[in-house]
């Protein structure tokens, strides 16, 4: 199944409907950033069917905590290499939720042929080979409804000082399969706060924005997200976050997260 079907996209008066099953919801009420980001490039190759998705920088407004919603699209810019999309998502009463802008390239119009003369060891990966064996499945707070564990399974591993976590995509890939590393990146963000944190409470630490840059093709549905909390300040805490297929690096990211006061 393809991200679009997983989805089950299709056209409308308005735009775009999707069906964003309750299995990708997370502990927030509503549909995961990751999940969303994924959408929103399957949405933007309805646009733009041949070219590659360079990156997305997509903002979480609000909860998406309906099963149905609507998208548009608007072209930014579209030039002989590059292509900038909009993507807008509502809920089912017709709130906005979340607005992404998606970047796709042509390859037409880029040196294909360079390769890197050694493949980059990141900043924080590889992941170690063996990683699997030392990483511990999530557990799920008590109390709380978070679907996605049991959707993707993640698994939390040290690395160094960061936290690697494995995490399976329901879909399979497609195109240039930077829908499953959206997924991936966004449920590396909470584990290195949360590990960042004084310890003897918990504080909640939504993440409201999710930036990536996508590289290697994603091929496979298995893939490693390693993150670190490089600082948290003013209420804010930073997270860098690289996605990894195996020993290759697929995507690099930066995300914010708030610490939140309980109401």
């Amino acid at each position: 199944m393809t991200p679009f079907e997983y989805f089950s996209v299709s056209s409308n008066n308005e735009g775009w409907s999707l069906h964003l099953p309750k299995e990708i919801h997370g502990a927030f009420g509503g549909v995961t950033g990751g999940a969303l980001a994924a959408a929103a490039i399957a949405l933007s190759r309805t646009v733009e069917p041949t070219r590659t998705v360079t990156g997305i920088d997509i903002h979480f407004l609000r909860g998406l905590s309906t099963t149905d919603a609507q998208a548009t699209i608007k072209t930014l810019a579209s030039g002989r290499s590059l292509t900038i999309l909009r993507v807008e998502f509502t809920d089912a009463s017709g709130t906005p939720t979340t607005e992404a802008r998606v970047a796709l390239a042509a390859s037409e119009a880029l040196r294909v042929d360079i390769q890197a003369k050694e493949r980059s060891r990141g900043l924080l990966g590889p992941p170690p080979t063996d990683l699997s064996s030392s990483a511990k499945p999530w557990r799920k707070p008590e109390g709380v409804d978070v679907p996605i564990i049991d959707t993707a399974r993640p698994q939390a591993a040290r690395v160094d000082s960061a936290i690697a976590t494995l995490v399976s995509v329901p879909w399979n890939p497609s195109d240039d399969g930077s829908e499953g590393a959206c997924l991936a990146a966004d449920l590396s963000v909470g584990p290195p706060v949360d590990a960042a944190l004084p310890k003897g409470g918990w504080v909640p630490h939504p993440n409201p924005d999710l930036s990536l840059r996508f590289s290697a093709q994603v091929t496979q549905q298995d893939l490693v997200a390693i993150g670190t909390c490089r600082e948290i300040s003013r209420g804010f805490a930073t997270v860098e976050t690289e996605v990894w297929q195996d020993q290759s690096l697929v995507a690099t990211g930066i995300s914010t997260s708030l610490l939140t006061a309980k109401s």
